[in-house]
C-alpha cells in the first residue's frame, strides 16, 4: 500500500530497529530471559521481536499492494481475492498500531511512576 499507512509502517520499522542496536549492548542475563517468549530465538531481543512483526505487517500490505495494482491492470485477478489481500493489511496495520498504543500507555506508566 501507498500513503499516509506505508510510510507509518517504514516509520515504526525504522525506529525498531534503530532500537535494537541499543538492546545489544544489554547484559547477557536479559538474552536468556527471552527464550521463553514463542518463537523468540535464543539470543534475540524485544526490538528485534517487534521489527519482525512490523516486517510482516509490511510484507502484508505490500501483498495487498501488489494484488491491487494486477487487478488494476489484469482482469485475471479475482476481485474476492484483492479484498481479502486488502482487508488483511488492514487488519494487520491496524493491530500493530493498538500494539503500539499499548507499549507506548505502558512506558508513559512507567515514567509516571514515583522512585
Amino acid at each position: 500500500m501507498s500513503g499516509p499507512e506505508a510510510g507509518a509502517v517504514d516509520a515504526i520499522a525504522g525506529q525498531a530497529r534503530a532500537a535494537e542496536v541499543g538492546w545489544t549492548q544489554a547484559p547477557a542475563s536479559w538474552a536468556t530471559a527471552a527464550v521463553g517468549v514463542a518463537g523468540a530465538p535464543n539470543g534475540s531481543g524485544f526490538a528485534s521481536f517487534i521489527a519482525q512483526g512490523v516486517d510482516k505487517v509490511n510484507a502484508t500490505m505490500v501483498r495487498a499492494d501488489t494484488a491491487l495494482s494486477q487487478a488494476a491492470l489484469d482482469s485475471t485477478q479475482p476481485p474476492h481475492q484483492v479484498m481479502l489481500a486488502l482487508e488483511e493489511a488492514r487488519l494487520s496495520f491496524h493491530l500493530a498500531l493498538q500494539v503500539r498504543n499499548r507499549l507506548l500507555e505502558g512506558y508513559q506508566e512507567l515514567m509516571r511512576m514515583q522512585v
